[in-house]
């Protein structure tokens, strides 16, 4: 068998076997009921077997289920999804440099809106403003999402928070954690960074093509697994649960939250968002410094408004805001 063919008979086996966990499978029969032989069929459950199943083959050949990885891979994703759209087609790697450079590739080439681009560890993951993200294997989501909205390129920065609200909410589910956005695209846990969004998109005067939207989420990290220069500076799911969760639920649960989100954007943009927004904002109501290149801004955070914008009340009256790294007025 090719590398196709094999995928492919081990995703047929897969979806036979799950059904009853612990039920012993004649070979014969399903080699049969698989339209193959028992030579293949072992080729399929060994692959499983690579890929992190958990089976047992009996004294008398059957096949029995036991578990499945937590391992972010396609038939995973996809059994017990809930979505319409998002997460349908999945495309999945093992290590990338970049999902979001695979997704905008894949974008050109017209993929159904909520294709994802997700991998088990990045090499360049990349974060705003050109830094980088730290994409360890195993243990966190890296994924891209690839959207067609209807909308105005200056809508589109609306969509890094309608995605931080997605997020807020999926960790939300998992039980009593403090959890904010902080504008315009980190969610906090405990006030240090768990998860970055990267919105980026192909545009032109009045037309949006397509959007990409990178998301990076510290899920099962321990503090040891951060590098020394992260410690202070980088959180995750499990720190603040204080209990690793599965991946491969919470991408489930994440991706319905944003189907969700994003259905009620491309109707009425962050209009029936806002209030979602400001409860989870950080800033709302503190003083802050804002960088935008060599230049910075202190003032009071009043609102953020219907585009995404922050609003300031500063030294020179409200202004408002588009971009920019926001610290508090204390951590100088």
């Amino acid at each position: 068998m090719n590398p196709i063919e094999l995928n492919s008979l081990s995703d047929a086996l897969l979806r036979k076997i799950r059904r009853k966990k612990g039920h012993p499978f004649n070979p014969d029969r399903m080699a049969r009921n698989l339209k193959t032989t028992r030579e293949q069929l072992a080729d399929a459950a060994h692959h499983l077997e690579e890929l992190g199943y958990s089976l047992k083959i009996d004294n008398k050949g059957r096949i029995i289920f036991r578990d499945a990885p937590d391992s972010l891979l396609p038939a995973e994703i996809a059994n017990g999804l809930k979505t319409n759209f998002m997460g349908h087609r999945v495309e999945a790697y093992q290590s990338v440099q970049s999902t979001n450079l695979i997704a905008h590739r894949l974008a050109m080439s017209n993929v159904p809106e909520g294709t994802l681009v997700i991998a088990e560890s990045q090499t360049k993951g990349r974060g705003r403003m050109g830094r980088s993200w730290h994409s360890p294997r195993g243990l966190g989501l890296y994924c891209s999402m690839i959207l067609n909205p209807k909308i105005p390129p200056t809508m589109a920065p609306g969509i890094s928070l309608m995605t931080g609200i997605a997020l807020v909410e999926t960790i939300l589910g998992y039980g009593k954690i403090d959890v904010k956005i902080k504008w315009p695209n980190d969610v906090l846990i405990r006030g240090v960074k768990a998860a970055g969004i990267l919105t980026e998109l192909s545009a032109e005067i009045g037309r949006t093509h397509y959007v990409v939207v990178g998301v990076g989420v510290n899920i099962n990290h321990g503090r040891n697994d951060f590098p020394k220069e992260l410690k202070k500076q980088a959180s995750s799911i499990r720190i603040g649960l204080s209990r690793k969760i599965s991946r491969v639920e919470f991408v489930q649960r994440f991706l319905l939250a944003f189907e969700n989100t994003y259905l009620s954007f491309k109707k009425t943009g962050l209009g029936d968002l806002r209030e979602r927004i400001l409860k989870y904002s950080s800033l709302l109501d503190t003083t802050v410094r804002l960088k935008m290149g060599r230049k910075i801004i202190t003032g009071t955070v009043v609102d953020i408004d219907e585009i995404g914008h922050l609003v300031m009340e500063t030294k020179n009256g409200l202004q408002i805001f588009s971009a920019g790294e926001v610290t508090s007025h204390h951590n100088r």
